[in-house]
């Protein structure tokens, strides 16, 4: 079934794809700037309609400014694979090179993405319309014959139907001229040979490569189990093996040490900037602060890769490696993250500077890695890349793991850090920490005079606060407690009316809100 609609072709395996190869065909059969088609001679013989694997190298290279002919030559064996032109001689697909070896374009009718659903009917259509053609010229292969034979099996409810469409189409064949007739026999069998190659080649329409490692090459079957049997042994013999509750408690350990540094499991300290109005933990959380807090002083004391993760704990580690004179491990791990995070273009600048600084027979500061590491990074620096130097990395962070990291930690330095970190106190919202600030004020006022200050808001907040405080704490006596918050009430009422008196307005005609609020 011949596939035409959008909806239809959007449901084809890779169908982007078939249409970025079907844009350059297109260009490619283009009449004036594409590929030059002519009749070509082999022999006594001529072929219409052919173009040799010179013209379309020459082509790809001219009109998709590809600089290497090897791509090229690639792009267009790709072409040939998935059946947009093949080979004149044996309507194969082949690999294109830089000759005279004749091509022809595949009609549109037969590319892939047009004739995705064809099935097994069609199959034996054309392979019965072959067996009624000249046996020398047309015959078919032996697996085609055994295909045939499977399809009559197969097809046995509808065989009528297919000779039937077999000998009318051999009659509407017969009554074309003779070079048609080759072009449409050759179009048609190669279509066919993309669409049901033979069992000893790979389509290329299914690309899997567990497909195509255990059923077109049979004979290294073998030899792919032994390598992951081999690979399970060995996972097996170095497995580490932990018992479940060692492992719930490293994990329940884990989650305890990192419970004050998480804001949803423990406190967002010093205070939540979107429940109070307090925003210092933007301050203090920013990558390099010159004052840190004592919680972010004690996470470097977790682990080497806590420190080396933080910029604040980077500077003070860099301090005191001075002061030890053991900074070369420390510059060569921070000129590796430059590399890792540059621009493409720098890296091979940037690589020479490591090796010069860092690798080089008496560097400045030459840094302790194996002959190994070292001779395989030279090899590398003819094409350098991001990950040239991760095996020279972790070698020197686990050699500050055991020498530097733990001088540091237990350096007066650091002593010094964690006594002098800040601790700020967290700030508690107020009761209706959900309304802004000027809540109090009227639409129609138009001096900043009428209205209290924050002191003053905060000032109630505190009153009421201790009123509900001294009411919990007075369960046992409510008489008491009852004496008690009145006399409160009425300390607050009377500071809120002189507080309240300050701000009227010269006619005397407007009362604070405010004192409205607090007096109801």
């Amino acid at each position: 079934m011949e596939i035409t609609t959008f909806n239809q072709r959007k449901n084809v395996p890779r169908m982007f794809q078939f249409q970025r190869m079907e844009r350059i065909v297109k260009a490619m059969q283009h009449p004036t700037s594409g590929v030059p088609v002519r009749e070509q001679k082999s022999f006594l013989s001529t072929i219409p309609n052919a173009f040799t694997g010179t013209d379309v190298s020459e082509w790809i290279i001219k009109k998709l400014h590809v600089k290497d002919l090897a791509e090229a030559l690639h792009i267009a064996s790709l072409l040939c694979y998935y059946g947009y032109f093949f080979h004149v001689t044996t309507n194969e697909a082949v690999q294109i090179k830089d000759d005279n070896e004749l091509f022809r374009f595949q009609a549109p009718y037969f590319w892939v993405s047009t004739n995705w659903t064809t099935g097994n009917a069609e199959y034996a259509i054309y392979l019965l319309k072959r067996t009624l053609r000249n046996r020398q010229r047309h015959g078919l292969e032996e697996y085609e014959m055994r295909a045939l034979d499977d399809l009559k099996k197969k097809l046995i409810h509808q065989w009528d139907f297919v000779t039937m469409q077999a000998e009318a189409q051999f009659r509407v064949l017969k009554d074309r001229k003779k070079t048609d007739k080759t072009i449409i026999d050759s179009q048609e069998r190669a279509f066919w040979r993309v669409m049901r190659p033979s069992p000893d080649e790979a389509s290329i329409l299914e690309m899997d490569i567990r497909h195509d490692m255990y059923t077109y090459r049979p004979m290294k079957r073998e030899e792919a189990v032994k390598r992951r049997l081999e690979y399970l042994q060995h996972t097996l013999t170095n497995r580490v093996r932990t018992k479940s509750s060692q492992t719930h408690q490293s994990l329940c350990a884990f989650c305890e040490l990192f419970t004050d540094y998480d804001p949803f499991l423990g406190n967002c300290s010093p205070s939540n900037p979107w429940l109070t109005s307090d925003t210092d933990r933007w301050t203090l959380m920013q990558p390099l602060v010159d004052n840190p807090t004592q919680l972010r002083v004690r996470r470097w004391s977790f682990s080497c890769k806590e420190l080396l993760s933080d910029p604040t704990g980077i500077s003070e580690f860099m301090k005191f490696c001075k002061a030890d004179f053991s900074t070369e491990s420390l510059h060569f791990y921070l000129h590796v993250q430059e590399i890792r995070h540059c621009p493409l273009a720098q890296i091979k600048q940037k690589a020479d500077a490591v090796y010069r600084e860092h690798l080089a027979p008496n560097a400045p500061q030459e840094v302790n890695i194996n002959n190994t590491i070292r001779t395989k990074i030279i090899k590398q620096l003819e094409n350098p890349y991001r990950e040239m130097f991760i095996e020279a990395e972790k070698h020197i962070v686990e050699l500050m793991k055991k020498n530097s990291y733990p001088r540091f930690i237990q350096s007066e330095h650091y002593r010094n850090l964690l006594q002098n970190a800040l601790n700020p106190l967290p700030k508690k919202p107020g009761i209706f920490h959900f309304v802004k600030d000027n809540y109090l004020r009227l639409s129609s006022s138009s001096s900043d005079e009428e209205y209290d200050s924050d002191d003053q808001v905060r000032n109630i907040d505190n009153i009421l606060m201790n009123i509900s405080t001294n009411n919990i704490q007075n369960k046992a006596q409510p008489l008491i407690g009852t004496l008690v918050n009145t006399t409160a009430l009425a300390t607050a009422v009377v500071a809120m009316n002189s507080a309240s008196m300050q701000s009227m307005d010269g006619d005397g005609k407007r009362i604070s809100l405010q004192r409205q609020t607090i007096m109801k």
